[in-house]
């Protein structure tokens, strides 16, 4: 009888990587060697300690990789038989809106150089986009059905939230700016959105603007936290009861539930405006640091602000608030006890 083999698939994978190295520690190639065997058979390992050499390389590598990015958002725009704003990524929707607004501003582009250049601006300061893409962008030849493409892409509710988005981006940076209010303005009207549409999409997109500001006021660390101002703390509020909330990086529906009642019944932000916070990612813990850099008065008088919100609103907490709420007190070092004996002296100070 004859015995069957089965053929071994062999995966080959090359790694890239750039390490900074924060001491002087001696790194060689038989130490990264030991460090990535446990992955797989290493067939060749070097090590380069000296980058000043492959700038051009870099150079000619992001160079495709930008012709890359700009191929893809084409092709993605042009496959799509609707594009839908909620499965679309944070980075996605930059490189979305950036081609929102530049076919919209088509004949703009053609015409005013000047025109040009503070697109190109907008979209490197407002969208966090590379420079390079944003002039290759710009610089393609101008599609004179691009505008029609993307409009027959998206529907109204979609394109309602993207231009909320694209408000958000512009008035998150700096302070408001005639050319990019222009410039919004006249591309929602050449999406076909209504007057009232457009105002409504901006005051969502400034609401959220606020937050995105108080958010970058809050990681700057230049302020104690219990000195921030009372909105900039709501929203350390709302980041840290968000950060409790999430298991494994993800929020449940129920657990979404309970903040969206929180955050509209106590904070007064509303289900729109919550999005900036939800979708903030942090790559540290807020509510971590928050307990290692304050002292206890000051962690304290966080949980005092707290029940100040909680007991000046019209609405009650219930069970499930509550427990989430002294989840998070727990996680800053203090007490059920010191927490409600905080609630107490909220409670004396509101009813004299």
């Amino acid at each position: 009888m004859s015995r069957g083999y089965k053929k071994r698939m062999v995966k080959k994978i090359k790694i890239e990587a750039i390490i900074e190295i924060k001491d002087e520690s001696h790194i060689d190639d038989a130490l990264l060697k030991r460090t990535i065997s446990p992955i797989g058979e290493i067939e060749s390992c070097k090590i380069i300690t000296d980058l000043s050499n492959n700038s051009n390389d870099e150079q000619k590598a992001n160079s495709l990789s930008l012709d890359k990015n700009i191929s893809e958002v084409e092709h993605f725009i042009n496959d799509a038989n609707k594009i839908y704003f909620g499965t679309l990524s944070i980075e996605d929707r930059k490189y979305v809106a950036a081609s929102i607004l530049k076919s919209s501003s088509r004949s703009s582009l053609q015409d005013n150089a000047n025109f040009k250049d503070k697109l190109i601006q907008t979209l490197t300061k407002k969208f966090e986009i590379d420079s390079e893409y944003a002039i290759s962008l710009l610089e393609q030849e101008k599609d004179p059905d691009a505008l029609e493409t993307l409009k027959s892409k998206f529907l109204e509710g979609d394109l309602i939230q993207m231009f909320t988005f694209i408000w958000e981006k512009i008035l998150s940076v700096g302070e408001e700016d005639d050319f990019e209010i222009d410039l919004i303005e006249n591309s929602a009207e050449k999406f076909g959105l209504e007057k009232q549409s457009i105002n409504d999409t901006k005051k969502i997109g400034n609401e959220r603007a606020k937050i995105i500001k108080a958010i970058s006021v809050i990681e700057a660390g230049k302020v104690a936290y219990n000195k921030l101002k009372a909105f900039e703390k709501t929203v350390l509020l709302s980041l840290m009861l968000t950060e409790c909330s999430r298991i494994d990086g993800k929020i449940s529906s129920d657990d979404l539930a309970l903040l969206k009642n929180i955050f509209s019944d106590q904070f007064n932000i509303s289900s729109n405006v919550m999005t900036a916070v939800i979708e903030k990612k942090l790559n540290y813990s807020i509510t971590k640091k928050v307990e290692q850099v304050e002292v206890y008065r000051e962690k304290y008088e966080l949980v005092e602000f707290l029940w100040e919100k909680i007991l000046s609103s019209e609405s009650e907490i219930n069970d499930n608030e509550m427990t989430l709420i002294r989840k998070w007190v727990r996680r800053l070092d203090i007490s059920d006890v010191e927490s409600e004996g905080a609630r107490k002296e909220v409670e004396a100070n509101l009813n004299p």
